[in-house]
């Protein structure tokens, strides 16, 4: 073998290194491998052993999502199964800690790792956010100057351990809708976990590492596309797993069975529905509150802020209408529906299907 080249990072930055031809993947060989064996197993018989040349392999190439697609055998022996052909170049995605081992001790000369750098916030984009806050998120203007001042620490090291945020207040009023802005500004597609999905057992595995082929929280970091992380719904989680987050909180170090993730220069934002700190000590507990850098509380929505929120909706949803649905109701009449019943709203997200069911339900009498 020629080299090795372990990356940690999204799919997509993994295909800008790897070769473009002459590739054969991990799956692929180990599934031709497997029925090779059992095509020799049923030919073999009484028949003499007979040793054939090694399949020769220019590139091979393992996805993040291959090691749970083989058996535990290939992960654990991954050296032994290697030897069975003869391989150029390796090219791996985020492999289990148990292969890069192996592989660092088998063959530490031709070895290269490398980690993708994901976008810093720097000064320009901290005042990008602060700048364009107001457009995408409507009345929460002491949310966006402690918010801002929260992140400001980050743009001073170019190595920053990550900030974590608690976001909390009523559904519906910008908590998310935060996270994925600042995840735009910086030109990523945010990472999100939505944890009230995880009720169960399987959180445990998905949290501290399972099998090689369960999915786990750790496999997902190492494939996010963003350096924002949203952890929606956080106090929806059972309170026993808030010990899983506490070295990546503190250090920006994610560890499980299976794999070993470094989250430098992350944004955490965890989301809660609890309406005071008060409350939020009580039921998600001070360890995990004094972890926070950030507590930032998302207040209920004046009518002037639902009055601007209904026109904003109203005009996005009209402007992706047909020309002959727009025919049968102008954009006047909607927001003369909608404006004077302002105060009968509570959040975005309400206002947004509303809105939506209105639209529906009035085109269509109206077209028939």
């Amino acid at each position: 073998m020629k080299s090795i080249t372990i990356f940690y990072g999204p799919k997509k930055k993994f295909l800008e290194i790897i070769p473009k031809e002459n590739i054969n993947n991990l799956t692929e060989i180990v599934h031709k491998e497997d029925a090779e064996k059992r095509n020799f197993n049923l030919r073999s018989g009484d028949q003499e052993a007979v040793t054939y040349p090694k399949p020769v392999i220019e590139n091979l190439v393992a996805f993040t999502d291959e090691y749970s697609g083989v058996n535990d055998h290939v992960i654990l022996n991954f050296v032994n199964f290697l030897n069975n052909f003869e391989v150029t170049n390796l090219f791996l995605q985020n492999p289990p800690n148990i292969i890069h081992k192996e592989l660092e001790k088998v063959h530490p000369k031709i070895l290269k790792s490398r980690n993708f750098k994901y976008a810093p916030l720097s000064i320009a984009k901290l005042k990008e956010i602060s700048n364009n806050y107001d457009d995408h998120v409507i009345g929460q203007l002491q949310t966006k100057s402690n918010l801002i001042h929260a992140l400001y620490p980050m743009t001073r090291n170019q190595k920053h351990p990550p900030v974590t945020l608690l976001f909390y207040g009523p559904t519906g009023v910008g908590k998310t809708e935060t996270a994925k802005f600042i995840s735009k500004i910086l030109g990523e597609n945010l990472f999100r976990k939505q944890l009230s999905m995880f009720q169960n057992n399987e959180f445990s595995n998905y949290l501290f590492g399972g099998k090689f082929n369960q999915p786990s929280f750790s496999r997902d970091l190492l494939e996010r596309e963003s350096n924002v992380i949203l952890l929606d719904e956080f106090d929806k989680a059972n309170p026993i797993f808030h010990s899983a987050f506490y070295q990546i909180f503190d250090e920006g170090i994610y560890v499980d069975s299976n794999y070993h993730v470094d989250v430098e220069n992350a944004i955490i934002i965890c989301t809660c529905n609890y309406s005071s700190e008060k409350e939020i000590k009580k039921f998600l507990g001070e360890p995990i509150f004094y972890r926070f850098d950030g507590v930032i509380e998302f207040t209920k929505l004046s009518i002037d802020s639902l009055s601007k929120i209904i026109t904003k909706e109203i005009q996005n949803q009209y402007s992706n209408l047909l020309e002959k649905e727009k025919k049968i109701i102008t954009l006047e009449e909607i927001l003369a529906k909608f404006l004077p019943n302002a105060s009968k709203f509570d959040n975005a997200r309400q206002i947004r299907k509303i809105v939506k069911d209105y639209l529906s339900k009035i085109l269509f009498q109206k077209m028939n």
